[in-house]
């Protein structure tokens, strides 16, 4: 067997939120070592800075272009170690990369290793900045081309924003509509799981870990501002929902009723934790099914053909009348084509549905 003679070579990149409800720093990483192990496995050691009871993503990335683009492909079941949600600060940190199983045919390699670790928001998963494939060749003319886009790490939540969630904010916010007249939420819609009641937003009984529904793009973009987050845009919700191999759907190739509530096999959206087989390869649920989520862009039909290669992102063109907002994702009641990764749909941002709802997510300033 021939082992990776690999040639390591270190960048350190620290994150720092932006957003003004998280206000401390991040830890800072120090002693980062990286040695090459007999059985061509990469072990990574680095110690980082102890904030006590802060819970930590660490991301690892890796580069064999000197660091213009960070993007071998690094299989997460190939990473162990301290790697992802709920890392603890503190010296001793490792992880360990099994690069023969990534990359089986390389048996030389001069690589970058990037590390970041951000403080993380409760509810949230870290994306790294690693490249991704966005679109579908085979897909609706609006899913074409399919291209590499690089985006920087970003959170977005773990789950769909539920009814209870919603129901804070409101009260919290004290009205139904925003400042410019826009409805939030249609509580006149029978499908609506939130009521008003004895001078308060209530949950209707049985609906409190539900996605909110009958919410409009005005709503979603306001609780995310209250909520100190932002909505993703389309290109980041694509990658959270298919990793970095191009999938069609976030949990693989096939589609079937154990991983995702769709044509209407259950009558309704179910609760945010439901389908744990289907999660994306980030550990994302809900991504395909359950309700499609309204995303920050501006739908536009030949948006995948003309985007920028990095960050992508339409919200000030208008060149489509009327105006319409993105969703992805399709719903309990959408057909499975709909749930695929790329797949793309569009309404005016004023209207709400009883399949329609939404996650959140957040950046990071990369130091």
């Amino acid at each position: 067997m021939e082992y990776l003679k690999a040639k390591v070579m270190i960048v350190l990149v620290l994150g720092s939120l932006a957003c003004c409800v998280f206000a401390n720093t991040n830890p800072v990483v120090t002693n980062l070592d990286v040695l090459q192990r007999e059985d061509g496995k990469l072990e990574i050691n680095f110690d980082i800075e102890d904030k006590q009871d802060d819970l930590l993503s660490v991301a690892v990335e890796i580069s064999d272009n000197n660091g213009r683009t960070y993007d071998v492909p690094i299989g997460l079941n190939s990473l162990m170690g301290d790697v992802g949600n709920g890392i603890e600060g503190g010296k001793s940190k490792q992880i360990v990369w099994d690069a023969i199983k990534d990359q089986p045919n390389v048996n030389s390699a001069s690589y970058r290793v990037r590390i970041t670790v951000a403080e993380l928001p409760e509810g949230m998963v870290l994306i790294p900045a690693r490249r991704f494939i966005m679109g579908d060749v085979d897909g609706a003319l609006d899913q074409q081309p399919e291209r590499d886009i690089e985006l920087d790490p970003f959170f977005i939540d773990k789950y769909e924003v539920t009814n209870l969630e919603f129901a804070r904010f409101l009260n919290d916010v004290g009205r139904v509509m925003d400042q410019n007249g826009n409805l939030l939420i249609d509580l006149e819609d029978k499908d609506v799981q939130i009521v008003w009641f004895g001078g308060m937003y209530r949950v209707a009984d049985g609906y409190l870990n539900h996605p909110v529904v009958e919410v409009s793009w005005f709503g979603a973009n306001a609780y995310a501002e209250w909520a100190g987050k932002r909505l993703p845009t389309e290109a980041e919700w694509e990658k959270a929902a298919r990793g970095y191999d191009g999938r069609t759907y976030p949990w693989g190739e096939d589609i079937d009723w154990l991983r995702a509530n769709y044509n209407k096999h259950r009558g309704e959206a179910e609760p945010i934790s439901e389908y744990p087989s289907g999660q994306s390869p980030y550990h994302i649920y809900n991504m395909a099914g359950n309700v499609a989520e309204w995303v920050a862009d501006i739908y536009s039909a030949n948006f995948y053909s003309s985007a920028a290669e990095k960050n992508p992102v339409n919200v000030e063109s208008e060149s489509e009348f009327p105006l319409k907002r993105v969703v992805r994702g399709g719903s309990w009641y959408s057909h499975q084509n709909e749930l695929k990764c790329s797949a793309r749909s569009q309404l005016i941002p004023t209207e709400s549905q009883f399949s329609i709802g939404f996650r959140c997510a957040m950046s990071i300033t990369i130091n």
